[in-house]
């Protein structure tokens, strides 16, 4: 009985650190949370489901193509890392370059798929396949855990995104936040573009 306790907690307890883990990652400063925060201060309140909706689709997809074989299509063909890395890092500069250019006076300047695109190829999304997550079929309670923390990660970029957008407009005018999430955009970029290329060479 004892020990039958003891493999339950041990259970438990791993899945709270690896929930507790990725919750973490998810709420830290990325390509998804940065468009999610535009969203909402560009559009209001009223486009955080649909954010919330694209990023739980994006990761979902993201996460089960990866965990079908993404890595065995890397070992098989070691020269298709490099190019989608390149091809994601292009995704994300092209997205940047939209959002600086867009005006948030003349409607929605991050639309719900872009949110979607940009999370599928979102390199959090890699970190949680291959290095939070235990491999083989996730159990229920821990699928349920991880779409509950995309969705409060999502919400909690949505509100600060609501927030730094009426504090941009009262402050810095309407486009200040475009173009700041551009920058970050542009950054995460720049940054997969040169470590694919030191990775390479």
């Amino acid at each position: 009985m004892a020990s039958g306790v003891t493999f339950i907690g041990a259970i438990v307890m791993t899945l709270a650190a690896t929930l507790s883990t990725a919750l973490l990652l998810l709420l830290l400063p990325g390509p998804t949370n940065a468009l999610v925060a535009a969203a909402t201060a560009t559009d209001g309140l009223g486009r955080l489901t649909g954010a919330v909706g694209a990023a739980l689709a994006a990761y979902g997809l993201a996460l089960t193509v990866l965990g079908l074989g993404a890595n065995v299509l890397t070992e098989t063909a070691p020269a298709a890392a490099p190019f989608l890395k390149l091809l994601a890092s292009a995704a994300l500069a092209l997205s940047a370059i939209k959002l600086w250019r867009a005006d948030s006076s003349a409607g929605t300047a991050v639309p719900t798929r872009r949110v979607f695109l940009i999370t599928l190829i979102n390199p959090k999304a890699l970190v949680l396949a291959f290095a939070i997550l235990p491999p083989g079929l996730p159990s229920p309670a821990l699928v349920a855990g991880i779409i509950a923390a995309i969705a409060f990660a999502t919400v909690v970029w949505g509100l600060a995104g609501l927030i730094i957008g009426r504090l941009g407009r009262r402050y810095v005018g309407d486009g200040a936040v475009n173009k700041a999430t551009a920058g970050v955009l542009a950054a995460f970029a720049g940054a997969l573009m040169v470590t694919t290329a030191v990775a390479a060479f």
